[in-house]
């Protein structure tokens, strides 16, 4: 594992560091960049969970509703925490269904791997070479977390921070 300081982390160094990609995940889960996933159409009448779903029908996933299940996630499915992807084995790659940032199934993102290496290495880097700081003596209960919703989901107030350089290079 690198040390605060040293020169930069790599896609390897990464594997290596499991509370940081369950911090990403966690962030991935409570906060999905897009809350609907794309539109999908039944090809052939089937019941889900009890409903009858007849062919032909849209049907949208809610990634957002689906990562706040009280039955997936706990009694506290707001809670940021990441340590709920250090008890239990969950993956973004389309097969555990409560956790679908990138979609599942034969139509999930085609850049999942991409999109998730460009999370997590440039993050992890940013981590080891700056410390942060909120600004003018904000508190972290300060932050505006509330959401606009779209097509895709960001906060309605930009998060300012103070880096302050660690790494000598």
């Amino acid at each position: 594992m690198k040390e605060k300081g040293s020169t930069f982390v790599t896609e390897d160094d990464v594997k290596n560091l499991p509370y940081f990609r369950a911090l990403v995940k966690e962030t991935l889960r409570i906060e999905p960049v897009i809350p609907l996933l794309i539109p999908r159409a039944c090809i052939q009448d089937t019941k889900i969970a009890g409903y009858d779903i007849p062919a032909g029908t849209t049907v949208n996933v809610n990634a957002w509703a689906v990562s706040r299940d009280e039955k997936e996630w706990g009694p506290n499915p707001d809670e940021f925490r990441p340590e709920r992807f250090l008890e239990k084995e969950v993956d973004f790659k389309g097969t555990d269904y409560e956790f679908i940032p990138f979609g599942s199934g034969r139509r999930m993102c085609p850049g999942m791997r991409l999109g998730a290496a460009m999370l997590e290495v440039p993050y992890a880097n940013l981590l080891l070479s700056f410390n942060f700081k909120l600004p003018n003596g904000m508190k972290p209960d300060d932050i505006n977390m509330d959401v606009m919703t779209g097509l895709a989901m960001h906060k309605s107030q930009h998060l300012k921070l103070v880096p302050e350089k660690v790494n000598k290079y």
